[in-house]
């Protein structure tokens, strides 16, 4: 690799030279499953693994086609190349542009709002590859982490998709429709869940009692919050482990609100509560393409055993080397550090047993 300088060599760690090696992939691979990769190395060195990146990093990278090279795309032609895969070289060399000097969280602040109604981009990947991105620059500005940013919000961009129902028009309080999800409607259709899961999700446009129910939810307030996410990430960990048959599906029924709590402070408050809300409607739309009405936990006594303890849950999370429980077991490790609470520590245990390199083909 070899391409730093002096001053860059400072606190390059293995999470920097995987992050070098992820930029020469491309976005997505195999036709439409997003890179995973920065996110999962973010996560590694957070759950105090990061001694294991280089190996999650040989097993991941050979995977990624090589990236294109793209052209900065002049403001008047923004507006078509939204949403527009073929565009998301372009969005790279876009928002590399933006930041390549100046203030990264202005950044953040100016172009994250208009993104979030399109919060599913490539089933979520784009808001959560921005968010790792975030937190890893909290930590240490430099140039790759700046780079990876860029990444995320490109992969946003291109493929910004949007769910059926206008968000915050309704009456009924967040809290109240999370405590209620039990009777959120069902597509209940085996053959809609074929494909990747942003393919899935289109069914909804059909299904008209979707955009009826997010409509009559109203937007958390500020003071709020708080408590908000901590409840959807609750309910939506306990939806995890009632679904064993769609492990990797519901895994982002916890991450994507998770993460609103890493960007949500380059944020106004306004547009903090309308990404929170955005997760939301990401959630209860996975809740309702894949949710069974009869689904119950699958019981398993070593997921059991370790249930009681953090630190061997993310020792076996790191060491599966698997993406989904890596980011998983580190989503539920910080929300339970924020809110206590025994379902963090079981879906995060049944992720870190039950996903593993060997296991399910992602649809994500």
């Amino acid at each position: 690799m070899g391409r730093f300088r002096d001053s860059e060599r400072e606190r390059v760690s293995n999470f920097e030279e995987a992050l070098e090696r992820f930029h020469l992939g491309d976005l997505e691979y195999a036709g439409g499953l997003a890179n995973h990769g920065p996110m999962a190395v973010e996560a590694l060195e957070r759950l105090g693994h990061q001694a294991l990146i280089p190996a999650f990093l040989g097993l991941y990278a050979a995977r990624l086609p090589v990236a294109a090279t793209g052209r900065a795309i002049e403001p008047a032609e923004e507006g078509s190349a939204l949403g527009d895969p073929s565009r998301a070289a372009d969005w790279v060399a876009t928002y590399e542009a933006r930041l390549a000097k100046g203030d990264w969280g202005r950044v953040v602040e100016e172009f994250v709002p208009p993104l979030i109604p399109g919060l599913f981009a490539g089933a979520g990947h784009g808001f959560l590859r921005v968010a790792h991105a975030v937190r890893s620059l909290e930590e240490q500005d430099n140039p790759l982490r700046r780079r990876e940013l860029a990444r995320g919000l490109a992969y946003w961009s291109a493929h910004f998709q949007t769910l059926p129902g206008r968000l915050g028009v309704g009456t009924t309080p967040a809290k109240d429709a999370i405590e209620v999800l039990s009777e959120w409607p069902l597509v209940g259709e085996p053959q809609s869940r074929q494909g990747f899961f942003f393919e899935s999700v289109r069914r909804l446009d059909s299904f008209p009692a979707f955009a009826e129910a997010i409509e009559r939810v109203a937007q958390p307030r500020p003071e709020e919050l708080d408590g908000f996410l901590s409840d959807l990430c609750g309910k939506a960990a306990s939806i995890y482990l009632d679904h064993p048959a769609v492990r990797i599906g519901f895994v982002h029924a916890v991450t994507i609100p998770s993460a609103a709590r890493l960007v949500q402070t380059h944020l106004s408050q306004a547009d903090s509560c309308s990404l929170a809300l955005a997760a939301f409607q990401a959630t209860v739309a996975m809740l309702s393409i894949f949710g069974e009405e009869t689904a119950a936990p699958e019981r398993d006594a070593e997921v059991d055993r370790i249930s009681g303890d953090w630190e061997e849950i993310r020792y076996h999370a790191a060491c599966s080397l698997q993406e989904h429980a890596i980011k998983l077991v580190e989503a539920c490790w910080r929300e339970n550090q924020i809110r206590e609470d025994p379902i963090f520590r079981r879906a995060a245990a049944d992720g870190a047993l039950k996903i593993d390199a060997r296991g399910c083909v992602a649809g994500c």
